[in-house]
């Protein structure tokens, strides 16, 4: 009975050792490292769009917004190009001063930022040329705080009225003789002028004091 208990006891013993063996044979073997969080790394899976922006300037805003929207570009914005706080609006009625990014390269990524002003207006706040043309001079403010133009040079045009003029002077001049018109400086005379006689014309031919 001794030898079976000490046979049954010394297989338990076996049993255990084996079982102790195998447990810590398949627990490290089971062990697994934890995989390293997945980091976004520039250029993957959230590449830039890069696109060659126009320089839209001068262009109408509504026209301006739309290729800014064809290009890709979804955050657009628009400010007064004046400082004046108005708030732009999309259309036809106004036009781009500045815009940001500049001309070039841009990614789709960026916001648009457009400074505008009305149509009316120029980049500087000013009326436009065909809201106030030019004379070619310039004007001149009137004592009542208005602004004047000055008359445009028009040419001169003939009075219609007839005018009588007196062929004769009124002054009379009278030569006793040739000597004296010579003298004078006055000969010879012609009929008309100051002077002339039929006097000093002896050979009647309209020219007096034409002889020495």
């Amino acid at each position: 009975m001794r030898d079976h208990a000490a046979g049954k006891a010394a297989v338990l013993i076996a049993a255990s050792t084996l079982l102790l063996a195998g447990c810590s044979g398949g627990s490290g073997g089971s062990k697994t490292t934890p995989k390293a969080a997945a980091k976004d790394t520039p250029g993957q899976g959230g590449a830039q769009v890069m696109v060659e922006l126009p320089d839209l300037t001068g262009k109408d805003l509504a026209a301006a917004t739309a290729t800014a929207k064809q290009l890709g570009f979804a955050s657009i914005g628009y400010h007064d190009a004046v400082g004046k706080n108005r708030a732009p609006v999309p259309d036809k009625t106004w036009k781009v001063c500045d815009q940001t990014p500049k001309p070039g390269p841009s990614s789709v990524q960026d916001k648009v930022d457009f400074g505008a002003v009305p149509s009316k207006e120029n980049c500087l706040a000013q009326p436009t040329v065909s809201a106030q043309k030019s004379t070619g001079a310039p004007t001149k403010a009137s004592p009542t705080g208005g602004v004047t133009t000055p008359p445009r040079n028009e040419p001169t045009r003939p009075d219609p009225r007839p005018t009588t003029k007196n062929p004769f002077p009124t002054t009379i001049v009278f030569y006793r003789n040739c000597a004296e018109a010579r003298a004078a400086g006055a000969a010879p005379l012609h009929v008309g002028e100051p002077g002339y006689s039929r006097m000093l014309d002896r050979d009647g031919d309209g020219v007096a004091c034409d002889r020495g």
